[in-house]
């Protein structure tokens, strides 16, 4: 049996269960005792409650479970980071980890496809630009781009997200050399729960927010309503606002000729209580 390459994983629980698999089935003497023993702990039921979900690693028993293990220092540095990431409270955390995970170059050779993936949504405007570019005025200049953007970005960034589309197939050249969509739409779908994609939702509610007081009404919309919902009516809700979504998608400013704004269109629908349990 063996564990699944340590780089491949972004679940370190998941990880830890499957190499202790694999080191029970080369050497039964090895046990929850006799790994407590190597790593210096006093409980030795404690790799179990963590593999189970039960406790946390502190960043010091991170490096004792990776010594007991027999990781090399590149694979610690990556475990410790691993276990950041996977008890990051919240979103920003989760993305200040990430992003160490990233400085690793195994895991950038083992994962750099989703790595590209995280850098497209957790930059808002690379999702912007890829718009912009089906723009019939638009301009491959940084500047006029950047000039585009609300609120504005550096030329720098904006070259940066050029990149990024062009590496993930996003944006193509056509046969004269400019920049063209290389497919006509970009969905998460209904069931990502992605960090960058939840990056990408807190940076646009931020943007929304701080449009209210620098965007004039006759350029926006915003409103809501506080109502009550059944789980039933929450479930069936849902349903119409994903196909909502996938209503607007096909819009794309396709009925006339005339330069468009790039909008970004966002509801929310949170609760504001719990729920109550019924017996």
């Amino acid at each position: 049996m063996d564990s699944p390459d340590l780089f491949e994983t972004l679940d370190y629980r998941a990880w830890l269960r499957a190499r202790y698999a694999e080191l029970k089935a080369s050497n039964p003497a090895f046990s929850y005792r006799y790994f407590a023993r190597k790593a210096g702990l006093g409980s030795p039921s404690y790799l179990k409650l963590v593999m189970d979900g039960e406790r946390n690693l502190r960043t010091d028993t991170a490096h004792r479970f990776a010594k007991a293990l027999g990781l090399d220092a590149q694979e610690t540095r990556y475990f410790v980071a691993l276990v950041a990431y996977n008890q990051a409270a919240t979103t920003a955390d989760r993305t200040r980890h990430y992003e160490a995970l990233c400085r690793i170059p195994r895991f950038r050779r083992a994962r750099g496809l989703e790595k590209q993936q995280h850098d497209y949504y957790s930059r808002w405007y690379c999702v912007v630009i890829r718009e912009l570019v089906a723009r019939r005025d638009f301009q491959e200049d940084s500047r006029w781009i950047a000039a585009q953007l609300r609120p504005r970005v550096s030329p720098a960034k904006v070259e940066e997200a050029l990149r990024i589309l062009l590496d993930l197939g996003l944006l193509a050249r056509d046969g004269d050399g400019r920049l063209v969509q290389s497919d006509a739409l970009v969905t998460t779908g209904r069931s990502v729960d992605a960090l960058a994609v939840r990056r990408f939702h807190h940076d646009m509610m931020a943007l929304g927010s701080a449009a209210l007081d620098d965007v004039p009404k006759y350029e926006r919309e915003v409103g809501g309503v506080t109502f009550r919902l059944s789980p039933a009516q929450l479930r069936r809700l849902k349903d119409r606002l994903y196909d909502l979504r996938q209503e607007l998608l096909q819009l794309d400013g396709a009925d006339d000729d005339n330069p468009h704004a790039v909008y970004h269109f966002g509801f929310q629908l949170v609760p504001l209580t719990h729920l109550e349990e019924t017996s």
